[in-house]
Parts: structure tokens; C-alpha cells; sequence
């Protein structure tokens, strides 16, 4: 408590406390800091999970981000590649295209020949050179046969040579009736 207050000289009051009231204004003090240093290690504790979040979150990030750049990094690859296979199929594919073009010209060319050679043949008024040609057109034409309208000549039916530089060739040339056509049929039997 508060005692009595009294002048002292020159108009100024003067106050005097007991020592209940210096231990109550210590204890509020005392109190006041124990609050504050409460507050303040509440806001360190949350300031520190703040922290540790951020940090969390950053690491998370981080690891996204890390494994965007490897995802994009591995598609980037993976299209490199692709545009290389497509070069490639593309290349094999022009490559076959002039290929079955070239082979369809010969056998255009092939046929042409074919077309002018067979009336002879079949009426028996080719040599025995221009049947064996006869023979390895037939042998070079798909399914190595050739569709005719009426019966070929029976000497026709045998075993032929040719010669290219220093090989030489023997066809053999089998005839029948198939689906009611004529069918002559050139296999390569030899070559030395």
C-alpha cells in the first residue's frame, strides 16, 4: 500500500511505498516479462515451422522441378530419335518406292518383249535362242508363268539353255490346263 504522501519543501509531493507494494509492483513486473518471453518464444516456435515449411516446400520444388527437367530432357531424346527412325523408314521407303518402280518398269519392258516373242513361240516359228529367252522371261515374270489361249506346241515342253557372258542357264518349260487357260510354266533348273 501506498502511504501518506507529504509535501517536502518547495511544493513537490513526495511518495513512499512499503515493501508489500514494492513486492507486488516486482511480481507484475516479473509477470509482464514472463508473458513477453512466452510471446516470444511462441513466435520462435512458429517463426521455426514457418521455416521448416518453407524449406519443405522449396525441396519439394526443387525435386519437381528436377523431375520436369529429366522428363523433358527424355522426351527431347525420344523425339530426336523418332525424327531419326523417320528419316530412316522414310529413306528405305523412297528407297523401296524407286526400287518397285524399277521393277515395274522391267516387267513392263519385260512384258512388251514377252508380248512380241510369245505369237512366234507358239506357233512354232521361233529358234531355239529366242525360246530359251522365251524361257527366262517366263522364269523372271511373278509366279514364273504366262497364261496362253490355246494349246502351245509340244516340242516346246523341254529344257533350254542361254547364255549371259560366261553363265550359262537351263529353263525347263512345263505347260498344263489351269481354270480352263493354258498355262505355261519356266523354272531354272541349272545354272553353271
Amino acid at each position: 500500500m501506498i502511504e501518506a504522501t507529504h509535501r517536502t519543501s518547495r511544493n513537490q509531493w513526495a511518495v513512499s511505498y512499503t515493501q508489500s507494494d514494492v513486492d507486488t509492483i516486482r511480481q507484475q513486473i516479473e509477470q509482464n516479462e514472463a508473458a513477453k518471453r512466452r510471446w516470444l518464444v511462441l513466435a520462435l516456435i512458429i517463426s521455426i515451422g514457418a521455416l521448416v515449411g518453407a524449406v519443405a516446400l522449396l525441396s519439394t520444388s526443387y525435386a519437381l522441378y528436377s523431375k520436369s527437367e529429366s522428363d523433358n530432357k527424355k522426351l527431347t531424346e525420344d523425339n530426336v530419335a523418332q525424327k531419326s527412325r523417320a528419316e530412316s523408314c522414310e529413306q528405305q521407303l523412297n528407297a523401296a518406292t524407286a526400287a518397285q518402280a524399277k521393277e515395274k518398269q522391267a516387267s513392263l519392258e519385260a512384258q512388251t518383249r514377252l508380248d512380241k516373242l510369245l505369237p512366234s513361240v507358239l506357233n512354232s516359228s521361233a529358234n531355239s535362242g529366242e525360246i530359251a529367252a522365251f524361257a527366262r522371261m517366263v522364269s523372271d515374270l511373278p509366279g514364273s508363268r504366262v497364261e496362253v489361249n490355246e494349246k502351245p506346241p509340244d516340242k516346246l515342253f523341254r529344257n533350254w539353255k542361254t547364255q549371259t557372258g560366261s553363265t550359262t542357264e537351263v529353263y525347263t518349260l512345263v505347260g498344263g490346263v489351269v481354270d480352263g487357260k493354258w498355262v505355261i510354266h519356266s523354272n531354272l533348273v541349272a545354272r553353271k
